[in-house]
């Protein structure tokens, strides 16, 4: 599995306007794409024009892919057109380990 970080600095009292753009419209674009299994948008408590949107892809290569689409309405670039002035920085990792709790365990499966 394959986890991508983007760290969003929205200008001050925005990040609802995020959320919406969040919501609405990228990540309808996002979760049809081939290998995306989850997205998560987390506000942060201590510093609210700041977030992090926490995707999951089976693959590096499925998150590639999408990339590589080159449509802005399917990019976390294209969502600063909907809130200007935002600062992005994106990461990516490998998951290499993972547990889900009894909750969700039980709830899939």
């Amino acid at each position: 599995m394959y986890a991508q970080v983007t760290f969003i600095r929205v200008p001050m009292n925005k990040i609802s306007d995020l959320r919406e753009a969040i919501e609405t419209h990228y990540l309808p674009n996002v979760r049809c794409r081939p290998g995306f299994l989850a997205a998560y948008l987390l506000e942060q408590i201590d510093d609210p024009d700041s977030a992090q949107l926490v995707q999951f892809w089976n693959s590096q290569a499925d998150v590639e892919n999408f990339h590589r689409t080159g449509l802005l309405e399917a990019s976390i670039q294209g969502l600063a057109a909907y809130v200007p002035g935002l600062q992005i920085r994106r990461q990516g990792y490998m998951v290499r380990t993972a547990v889900r709790g009894a909750a969700v365990a039980e709830a899939v499966g």
